[in-house]
């Protein structure tokens, strides 16, 4: 196992017992009113949302670095509520896309209350996440909305372009899905306080981190333990994935272009997957490099982004390290799923 790897991961210090309960009571309370103040015919479904509780890693971000530059709890609360609610938003509007049931083992939005509520309901967390926003600070209020443009530019990629999408165009997806929401709350923390962030630095960092995000997810695809209602469904599906995408590099000229037009018929509804067709796709990705590939793509991102975190000011690499410790920690959990197909 890489090296570097386990140096960052076994230096996981559990969060301070005092800021993660502040943190935590902040986005309870935050979601609590976003419920309480949703139009009545959305807020069985905002609730209902809300239910299902994530990791909340983008909001923890954006607190600690609302609280680094100088920002009262109250308003870092308000900041890491803004972050959380877009966030939520995207997964509200990502499942309909992608017409997903189930999310955190429960129903989504899209499948229990219809296409219309979901789009309703993603809009509505969207004009929350500016109030609480404003609330923090008007000043990062073109933040959010350049990161919003950025965010659904990357999922409309997802079904803009014919053929199955090369490593490149995964990549640029993958980033402009993942980076804005992770980035801006750094970003917009120092523009609350009407200070200078290292902007580059920050999007070379979160650049390779969003991909190391989006690569683990999309290893554990395979294996089913993403969340997802099945095990295997981006290939089912035909989604942008880290592994497929290294896949399709493999394939003889006159394969890809088969494999190519097979995803665009799945992705428009033309055909559905059919059983014995996938699983030949299945045991052809098996039996390729696509596994210890896309690993190998994993640690280079995960090495470039721990390099970057190094150049970073120690303030914020204090910030920012607690997420890169997760990720250290994830991507030693996706070692196993890639041995066990590698085996198989």
């Amino acid at each position: 196992m890489d090296q570097t790897i386990l140096a960052v991961a076994s230096g996981v210090a559990a969060p301070h017992a005092a800021g993660k309960q502040c943190i935590e009571e902040g986005l309870e309370k935050a979601f609590k009113i976003t419920v309480h103040q949703a139009p009545l015919s959305l807020r069985d479904p905002c609730r209902e949302h809300f239910n299902k509780r994530g990791k909340h890693l983008r909001g923890k971000l954006a607190y600690s670095a609302a609280r680094q530059y100088g920002s009262s709890s109250q308003v870092a609360s308000s900041w890491a509520a803004a972050v959380e609610l877009l966030h939520n938003a995207s997964l509200v509007h990502d499942d309909l896309c992608d017409k997903d049931s189930r999310r955190r083992g429960q129903q989504t939005t899209f499948r229990q209350y219809g296409e219309a509520v979901a789009v309703c309901l993603g809009d509505y967390l969207i004009a929350k996440a500016y109030e609480f926003a404003a609330r923090a600070g008007t000043e990062s209020l073109h933040l959010l909305s350049s990161s919003i443009s950025a965010l659904v530019g990357g999922q409309a990629a997802e079904f803009a372009n014919a053929g199955y999408p090369t490593w490149s165009e995964y990549e640029q997806i993958a980033v402009s899905k993942t980076a804005p929401l992770l980035g801006m709350g750094v970003v917009g923390a120092a523009l609350i306080n009407r200070q200078s962030a290292p902007e580059a630095e920050l999007e070379h960092y979160f650049y390779h981190a969003a991909l190391c995000f989006q690569t683990i997810n999309d290893i554990r695809n395979f294996s089913g333990s993403d969340g997802a209602e099945a095990p295997c469904s981006d290939l089912a599906n035909c989604r942008p994935n880290a592994v497929i995408a290294s896949f399709t590099e493999t394939l003889p000229k006159h394969l890809n272009a088969r494999f190519s037009l097979w995803a665009d018929k799945i992705r428009t509804g033309e055909i559905i997957a059919d059983t014995v067709e996938t699983r030949e796709w299945w045991q052809r990705l098996c039996a390729s490099d696509a596994f210890s590939d896309t690993a190998q793509r994993l640690h280079f991102h995960f090495n470039m982004a721990s390099a970057s975190l190094v150049q970073l000011p120690m303030s914020l690499q204090s910030v920012i390290n607690p997420l890169n410790q997760w990720l250290a920690l994830e991507l030693t959990k996706t070692q196993h799923c890639m041995s066990n197909h590698r085996d198989d």
